[in-house]
């Protein structure tokens, strides 16, 4: 769409195009119950911060979405507006190692985007003299993980000094899918109301974990020996090890939001835009259940995620949200039930990441970190990379020894 169309579309002149219903959701939701979310890149080898700074500024050019706002059409739609030539927001904090980047990232997690932020991202650098923690915090109305995860490799390649192509602007994934012509179907509603998360307990408390190479490889052999995926098998532990360790995970169903990536159906490349829908399931295993066979339901219950009738019914779904012009108020109520969980796995899979970049070694990356929302969620972000999973948890309330439960239950399940 150019410009002289977005201009009457939108009635205002600076508009780049209206947000779409996902993103939509996420900018109501988000001043409910911050949505932002952070992923860390760990790097070594030398770098000045000047290098880093110039790194996100060539980033910042490339990708349209990074260099937005967020107003209101004449009629008080929500748009993106072009935010002007300024830089990516930095923060340098100079420390040696180790560094804290999981308390680094608590405190950006306290911090939500104002409503009228000329940016909707923003870093803090962790900079020693040869190792750097780079923690990128963005709105979800603009990115996702697996967005952040395509920024980081191409930030990676600006540290080299090598050229970035400037990219369109991205449409919302639901224009792209208005185009296959698919009548949507009613989706059913959500289940029992949560109750909102409360943020004024202190900080989250974030933790990490990285599996071992070869538990990895163990894993993904054993999965698909049995019939389902890693990530079958990652949420099918991490439920078994919850209903364990946390007597309120025994009393009823584990509802479990699993974000899929939308971008092989939606054709989407490398753009940094929401590409995304988050189904959850609901499990209830006896504490010491097949951890396999749990996993074979998660993989069922996603399997049809990808298609294209199930991503238009689900983006329907947003549509007659949106459709009611709701306010705060009205998506906080709705995503209590449609939103409801007590855990999240968001995954981004194998990482897109270089292990070396020039004179530099990638080291890690981890996340997503971010909240639904809800009281008592267990957040945890998945990231692969170079052969290794890397899992983070972030909750207000954490389970104790969560993740190292669950690792134990991944290295029982492999070896069998």
């Amino acid at each position: 769409m150019d410009q002289t169309a977005v201009t009457a579309q939108t009635g205002t002149p600076d508009a780049l195009r209206p947000l779409g219903s996902v993103e939509r959701y996420f900018w109501l939701s988000d001043q409910n119950s911050p949505k932002h979310f952070c992923m860390a890149l760990q790097v070594s080898g030398e770098t000045t911060p000047a290098r880093w700074k110039a790194a996100l500024g060539h980033l910042r050019a490339r990708h349209p979405l990074l260099r937005v706002s967020i107003g209101s059409s004449s009629d008080g739609r929500p748009v993106f507006l072009e935010a002007g030539d300024r830089d990516l927001p930095l923060r340098v904090i100079p420390c040696e190692q180790p560094h804290d980047w999981e308390g680094t990232i608590s405190k950006q997690l306290m911090e939500p985007f104002p409503d009228d932020a000329p940016s909707l991202v923003r870093a803090v650098l962790l900079h020693s003299w040869s190792f750097s923690t780079l923690i990128f915090t963005a709105h979800h109305s603009v990115a996702d993980g697996i967005s952040v995860a395509y920024l980081m490799r191409d930030l990676l390649l600006a540290m080299e000094e090598q050229p970035l192509s400037p990219l369109a602007l991205p449409p919302a994934q639901e224009t792209i899918a208005a185009r296959w012509g698919i009548v949507a179907e009613p989706l059913s509603a959500g289940g029992r109301k949560a109750t909102k998360l409360d943020r004024s307990r202190g900080v989250p408390h974030v933790s990490s974990l990285r599996l071992s190479s070869k538990l990895t490889s163990d894993l993904r052999a054993s999965a698909r020996s049995n019939g389902t995926t890693v990530h079958g098998a990652l949420v099918a532990a991490l439920v078994l090890a919850g209903r364990r360790l946390h007597k309120a995970w025994q009393q009823g169903p584990v509802r479990t939001v699993s974000p899929v990536n939308l971008r092989p159906t939606l054709e989407i490349a490398d753009d940094c835009v929401v590409s995304i829908v988050f189904p959850s399931g609901a499990y209830a295993p006896e504490p010491d259940g097949d951890l396999w066979e749990l996993a074979r339901a998660v993989k069922a219950d996603l399997a049809d995620a990808k298609s294209r009738s199930s991503i238009v019914n689900a983006f329907a779904a947003f549509d007659a949200i949106m459709t009611t012009s709701p306010g705060v108020p009205e998506i906080a109520e709705i995503e209590l039930t449609v939103c409801a969980c007590e855990m999240m796995l968001s995954n981004v899979g194998v990482a897109p990441l270089p292990e070396t970049a020039g004179s530099l070694k990638v080291e890690a990356l981890w996340g997503p970190s971010v909240f639904v929302g809800i009281e008592g969620e267990q957040m945890i972000g998945c990231a692969t990379f170079a052969g290794r999973i890397h899992l983070l948890h972030t909750s207000f309330t954490p389970i104790p020894s969560l993740l190292s439960l669950t690792r134990a239950m991944l290295e029982q399940a492999a070896s069998d």
